[in-house]
């Protein structure tokens, strides 16, 4: 078995291990799991999409800060995201990420290296947003130490990020110079690739370390979780379960953090192990019970956003494989003379 397989199996196995220990956890609970379900207010699954839908806007917009040369409607950022977070949720190996480079090079002709650029940036902010939320919830609601372990590896590893990308910015020059010692050995057909990549990363990281758009950035960053976050507080009232805004924070960072860890498609495993098990030790919720929710909140981040994400390709006339295989595509143009923008 090559490294390429063992590296795409990986994800399933860790999921599946997981899905075992969430499975014995609530053995002998699937009584209390069904009464939950039963008994939930589902009437309050709109408003709790709603919280979502109205974060993954405010994400959107904060993705136009990120690409100040680019002049894009919050509205077309928005279909984009979404479908990375449909492509996210049924395919391994995080291919939305590629699935929103190749959209913005579709539809408004933005190279792949300023796209990846903003990616990377908004995974650092991401990561700090939910490190200070996870920090914030656990000042308000008493916890075992070992989220305040996760929460400060967290904020520190995130911050490291944004220190590198910081300097990165500062000395864009660096980054292109470094890129060119590396295309130098690479074949003639990835070489221009990588260079055009590295050159419009440098210059999109350039534009994004002014202070003020940096302020932006971060509070449309902390506002957009929050919102989000909301779907796991009324969701909580759903299933009336102690219910706080705290509470949903503290769930929602951790368990999003856990996304954090290879897995298979829709962070199946990772997602609910994490989920059902802070729920447990933190309010002292059943197994059966915090299953239950699990297996709602779950849905509700994963069915709307694949529905709309997967009209939005349709109306588009975009493909899965059309995304999947962008990447080699640019580098055959390449070869056959001349770096192109996606089709």
């Amino acid at each position: 078995m090559n490294t390429a397989t063992l590296r795409f199996l990986a994800p399933f196995v860790i999921s599946g291990a997981l899905l075992l220990l969430v499975a014995n956890s609530v053995r002998g609970e699937a009584d209390q799991l069904t009464a939950a379900l039963t008994s939930a207010d589902w009437r309050l699954i709109v408003p709790a999409i709603g919280f979502y839908f109205a974060g993954v806007w405010l994400r959107s917009a904060r993705w136009g800060l990120l690409l100040p040369e680019h002049s894009v409607k919050t509205s077309t950022l928005f279909r984009a995201l979404v479908v990375g977070f449909t492509v996210n949720n049924l395919l391994p190996l995080r291919m939305g990420e590629i699935a929103r480079a190749y959209l913005l090079s579709r539809w408004c002709r933005i190279p792949y290296g300023a796209t990846i650029a903003s990616l990377v940036v908004e995974r650092v902010l991401d990561g700090l947003s939910l490190a200070v939320l996870l920090l914030l919830s656990l000042t308000l609601v008493s916890a075992p130490g070992y989220l305040l372990v996760v929460g400060v590896l967290a904020a520190g590893g995130f911050l490291g990020g944004a220190i590198v990308l910081a300097l990165a910015a500062w000395r864009a020059e660096m980054l292109t110079t470094l890129a060119g010692f590396f295309a130098r050995r690479l074949p003639p057909r990835f070489e221009d690739v990588l260079m055009r990549v590295a050159t419009s990363f440098a210059r999109s990281l350039a534009l994004v370390h002014d202070p003020a758009r940096l302020v932006r950035l971060l509070g449309l960053s902390l506002l957009a979780w929050c919102f989000e976050l909301g779907l796991f507080f009324v969701l909580l009232l759903s299933f009336k379960l102690p219910a706080s805004y705290p509470l949903a924070l503290l769930v929602g960072s951790a368990a999003n953090f856990a996304t954090l860890v290879p897995s298979s498609p829709g962070y199946v495993g990772t997602f609910d192990g994490v989920l059902i098990n802070v729920l447990r030790d933190v309010a002292g919720i059943a197994a059966g019970q915090a299953a239950a929710y699990d297996v709602v909140v779950h849905a509700a981040l994963f069915l709307p956003v694949v529905v709309v994400g997967t009209l939005v390709l349709w109306r588009s006339h975009v493909t899965i494989d059309q995304i999947t295989h962008a990447p080699d595509r640019s580098a055959a143009r390449t070869s056959g003379g001349g770096w192109q923008q996606a089709a």
